[in-house]
């Protein structure tokens, strides 16, 4: 006799025969599936090894049961309560599909062994527990207890609802459970409807990422570094992203907005401050407001912990780069009240471009108070100061990725002049995260947020090229620019209950008002000096501005939002809905002095459905909607009316697999985004624009990861994407690719640690990245060749020789191993940017 039984360890799901041959039949399902996600994951490494389950104290011996681990695990359907608990317990729990069908669970929160948290998790629900093996936990109806009248005493079901969202908490390895950015409650990754990824601290780490857009190399559907440069993390997803004004910065910290200014005071958070990255792939627009088609990058902050930590690292390599960055937090006070995080960075380097500098110092301490169990108030601030902002220039397409009769250029060209070329930015922000209680049934937050940015920014750029193909004419730029933007976002949550069916609902109202200025240096009548590109001459003292135009910015936004999650049965059903108004006011103080401003009011919405199979297979559609609002306004021959937002929308369709027994998730997706009313050059006076341009991609995307064990961590992720522009005023564009946008991506990362032998302490680490061919220019002219790379890491447990040096590390990371000479991408024939060179970094990291 055969049942459905599931087993969640990493929500693993499989159907296995009962009772006596259980054990001997889950092993050889759980090699065939294991090797089903080798073959499935995009990396060239095959490895075999179990999941990662740690044995239990009571009926075990091990440290899973009897080590304490923090859980804040909410009421919710019982069958994602157990996912979620055996992911982060590390263990795997073995029960039959019916037996959860319907049940709730009253939810655990606090720092408790496995023997502790599971008769919480599963109270009121009739079911009981026992150890199955080393590891393994199998669920069972509860004995029956016998009154006076020999009836059985049914306990009352609790529903206990936990404070505090999770998916800000550290997650061991590669695989995180559970995500925030796609509902803006937790909710786990394989009951979102939408396609979601997730980048964890200890990712970061093992590739040693520098900035957050080296942390999204090994990510379906984003094109990270388009144009390589630590001044700002700019990037494409799904093919949305684009250059100067319009380009998509990651922008969301914390799941609000980080306003930029005008020109180039644009917020850029250091890595080291982040516990995580969520990707929401796809129109967010219904809980973020303003928002591209392509979908968000959201930051997420390092937080206090209940469990002390602390670590300093010291690094030093290429380009002379020398940085130092700590972390420290736990317990302010023995009761766990106060809890405290302070972490910083403080770094000094080189680039490959001569006289080119990379220097940031940043800090960022916060605090959380817990009066009650109920309630939960965390303080986040930051500071940081770049004042050297790195490499941000053009080299032109000839010499480059075309043949130019003078020979090619290096990947240290530099059209500006080092002379008068600079960039400072600094950056502030504090706020809070509140969280309530107020019942079985609701929770209130409120998170806000005030951020501070300024930056002063002189370069000399390439504008053209003369057409003996060396001589380069130049533009000067002059700009002091800042931004100062209020975000509050309030949500109230309620979990209830219609007869069989479940909901959590989501109501919500952000708002967010930011002031900016910009100071434009004007330069009337001052001629750049001309660049020979392969024998440039530096040290002119260029004309400071001779008048300076101010502008000033307002920019308001309300959004009203409300979601349900559905669950009934193994279905869930996600649907949202939002109305938006944003306004915006610009004021150009000069001899005439203008103001314009405009209002756009949008309502967008998005619906979801999936199906939980019992063999821990998910397939699952969605339809979405964006509007992201354009500032300016057409020609005066047109009228001068103020341009509508553009709009988008999608059509995705997937599925999500996470095995039985591993610690692992795989998904699939295939979509469809179409952005309308995007601006085009307005053909009678191309001064201006019109909005006649239409944006469709199409695209593939997979992703694996995996910690098949204690010692192996993979990550496969393959992209494709057919992004064209169908619609234009430029002659000669309807039709053409994207630029900067290849069709094809992929990339594989393998991470492997010796815990036994003679090489025990020995960690390595390797991944290979593919970007293909992408178009030059918006007509197509020309082509930017694929590039290949390759990454290697390696890291050294002191601890292995000497119990003494316990906590000690040694690591060396490399990226671009082979040091390969390349183009990342073109923008047009004269923007074109050159990838980054090989860089070495060598540390040491010292934790306790």
């Amino acid at each position: 006799m055969a049942t459905d039984i599931r087993a969640a360890g990493g929500a693993a799901q499989a159907r296995i025969p009962h009772h006596s041959a259980l054990n001997s039949a889950f092993e050889p399902s759980r090699k065939s599936l294991r090797a089903l996600l080798l073959a499935t994951m995009a990396c060239v490494a095959t490895a075999g090894g179990t999941a990662h389950a740690q044995t239990a104290t009571g009926a075990a011996t091990g440290t899973a049961a009897g080590d304490a681990r923090q859980y804040d695990i909410p009421a919710q359907p019982l069958s994602s309560a157990l996912t979620d608990f055996a992911s982060r317990a590390g263990i795997q729990l073995l029960y039959g599909s019916d037996m959860t069908a319907n049940l709730r669970s009253p939810g655990v929160s606090g720092r408790l062994s496995v023997d502790q948290a599971l008769p919480k998790l599963l109270q009121g629900t009739g079911l009981t527990w026992r150890y199955t093996d080393a590891g393994t936990v199998t669920l069972m109806p509860a004995p029956a207890v016998s009154g006076d009248a020999g009836s059985a005493i049914q306990l009352p079901e609790v529903n206990v609802q936990a404070t505090a969202w999770r998916s800000w908490q550290p997650v061991e390895g590669y695989v995180a459970g559970v995500t925030t950015t796609g509902t803006k409650t937790d909710t786990p990754l394989i009951e979102s409807p939408q396609s979601v990824s997730v980048v964890t601290r200890d990712q970061m780490d093992d590739q040693g990422s520098q900035t957050v857009s080296q942390t999204l190399r090994y990510t379906p559907g984003v094109l990270a570094e388009v144009r390589p440069s630590a001044r700002y993390d700019s990037v494409f997803v799904r093919g949305f992203g684009g250059q100067g004004a319009g380009a998509a910065y990651v922008n969301f910290l914390d799941g609000l907005r980080q306003q930029r200014s005008i020109s180039y005071a644009i917020p850029t958070v250091d890595p080291w401050l982040l516990e995580r990255i969520e990707i929401l792939r796809g129109p967010a627009s219904v809980l973020y407001g303003q928002a591209g088609s392509g979908g968000i990058v959201n930051l997420v902050s390092r937080r206090p912990t209940e469990t002390d930590t602390h670590e300093l690292r010291v690094e030093a390599g290429s380009n002379d780069r020398l940085q130092t960055m700590f972390d420290a937090g736990g317990k302010l006070t023995e009761d766990g009240r106060f809890l405290y995080r302070l972490t910083g960075i403080g770094r000094k380097s080189g680039t490959q471009f001569d006289d080119v500098d990379d220097d940031r110092i940043a800090i960022a301490p916060a605090i959380t108070w817990k009066p009650t169990s109920d309630t939960s108030l965390t303080v986040l601030a930051s500071y940081q100061r770049d004042p050297e902002g790195g490499f941000y220039n053009f080299a032109p397409a000839v010499g480059t990725v075309l043949p130019n009769r003078n020979g090619r250029l290096g990947s240290g060209f530099y059209a500006g002049d080092p002379a008068y070329d600079n960039y400072t930015r600094n950056s502030a922000s504090i706020g809070y995260q509140f969280e309530h209680r107020l019942s079985d049934v609701w929770t209130l937050r409120q998170n806000a947020r005030y951020n501070h940015v300024d930056s002063s920014f002189s370069a000399i750029s390439l504008s053209s090229l003369q057409a003996n193909q060396r001589t380069a004419n130049r533009s000067i730029s002059d700009v002091d620019d800042m931004a100062n933007t209020v975000a509050v976002d309030n949500q109230a949550q309620a979990t209830v209950a219609t007869g069989p069916v479940d909901h959590t609902l989501l109501f919500g109202t952000d708002w967010s008002r930011g002031f900016a200025r910009r100071a434009l240096g004007q330069f009337t009548g001052v001629t750049v000096p001309t660049l020979d590109i392969f024998n440039p001459v530096y040290g002119y003292n260029f004309p400071t501005a001779r008048s300076v135009q101010t502008t000033r910015q307002i920019q308001t936004q309300l959004g009203f939002y409300a979601q349900d999650q559905v669950a009934y049965e193994n279905w869930r059903l996600t649907v949202g809905v939002r109305h938006d108004r944003a306004d915006s006011e610009t004021t150009v103080l000069s001899a005439g002095n203008s103001r314009t401003s405009q209002s756009d009011d949008a309502f967008t919405w998005r619906a979801g459905l999936l199906y939980l199979f019992d063999t821990g297979i998910t397939p699952y559609v969605n339809y979405s909607t964006s509007f992201l609002p354009n500032s300016g306004s057409y020609s005066p021959a047109r009228g001068g009316g103020a341009f509508s937002p553009t709009k988008g929308e999608q059509y995705e369709a997937g599925v999500k697999y996470q095995p039985p027994g591993l610690n692992s998730f795989i998904q699939l997706a295939g979509y469809s985004i179409r952005q309308r009313d995007v601006l085009t050059a307005d053909p009678l006076n191309t001064l201006y624009s019109v909005q006649t341009g239409e944006i469709r991609s199409r695209g593939i995307e997979l992703e694996g990861r995996a910690s098949l064990t204690s010692s192996l961590d993979l990550i496969g992720a393959y992209s494709y994407i057919d992004a064209e522009v169908t619609k234009s005023n430029t002659a000669g564009v309807a039709g053409n690719r994207v630029p900067q946008v290849p069709h094809h991506m992929a990339s594989g990362w393998v991470n492997y640690r010796f815990q036994s032998g003679p090489l025990a302490g020995l960690e390595l680490g390797g991944g290979v990245r593919y970007v293909g061919p992408t178009a030059g220019n918006d007509v197509n002219s020309f082509e930017v060749p694929s590039y290949t790379l390759a990454d290697a890491a390696i890291r050294y447990d002191l601890g292995a020789l000497k119990t003494q040096l316990t906590g000690a590390e040694l690591t060396l990371n490399v990226t671009n191993l082979f040091d390969k000479d390349y183009v990342s991408s073109c923008a047009t024939a004269t923007a074109c940017f050159f990838g980054d060179r090989r860089l070495v970094l060598a540390g040491v990291r010292y934790k306790w």
